[in-house]
């Protein structure tokens, strides 16, 4: 998950871009990125402007790290194919039921997840899984909050 968020990400994120425009076939965490990348055109020009797209940026009126909110995208894509946490399929099920479309779902998600990824990051810690699960169960309120529901 690192990768998606090191400086070191910069240059593949520019990769994937070139990638997309010559019609490249993208697989795996590759395509993922190319797939958020493709619902987020507002942040097409900062794609192959290097430090650019790691850099917080006004647009359209909020402030926005580029590379941070694809990566945000990209990792809950993986939690949502690699069932891990288990539970993310039944929140993510249960939101659309609200009435988010996929696309704020994941936003949603990502806000909470990003939340402890970047925490764990500063403090040197491991993700406290049991936290993550217990908001993201909270995050539909007529769902259980205990594990495994």
């Amino acid at each position: 998950m690192d990768a998606l968020f090191s400086k070191d990400a910069v240059g593949m994120y520019a990769r994937i871009w070139e990638q997309i425009q010559n019609g490249g076939v993208l697989t795996g965490d590759a395509q993922r990125i190319a797939e958020a990348m493709q619902e987020h055109p507002e942040f097409n020009s900062y794609w192959l402007q290097g430090e650019a797209a790691f850099q917080p940026q006004e647009i359209d009126g909020y402030v926005v790290n580029p590379l941070v909110h694809i990566g945000l995208h990209v990792a809950i894509e993986k939690q949502l194919a690699d069932e891990s946490p288990p539970e993310i399929h039944s929140v993510f099920s249960a939101l659309l039921k609200t009435g988010l479309s996929r696309h704020d779902a994941i936003h949603k998600i990502a806000a909470l997840w990003g939340d402890h990824y970047f925490r764990s990051v500063r403090r040197g810690s491991p993700i406290d899984l049991m936290a993550y699960v217990i908001e993201l169960a909270a995050l539909v309120p007529e769902m259980p909050t205990e594990r495994g529901f």
